[in-house]
């Protein structure tokens, strides 16, 4: 009895994406901005946040 393999090959298609939707959104994941006397802070979801608030309290008490 002979083996007989058959060969598949994937067909793979890719979807179109919409022409109105940005490929990049930046500001997605932005939980706030701070900004103080020229210094900018951005935080973004899913940051500590103790971290964050800690890194807040530093920019408040140099900035004054």
């Amino acid at each position: 009895m002979e083996e007989k393999h058959e060969i598949i090959t994937p067909d793979f298609i890719s979807k179109p994406s919409p022409m109105s939707v940005p490929i990049h959104a930046p500001y997605k994941h932005i939980a706030a901005k701070v900004e103080l006397k020229g210094v900018c802070l951005t935080i973004f979801k899913g940051v500590n946040p103790k971290l964050a608030s800690e890194l807040v309290k530093v920019l408040v008490e140099n900035a004054y």
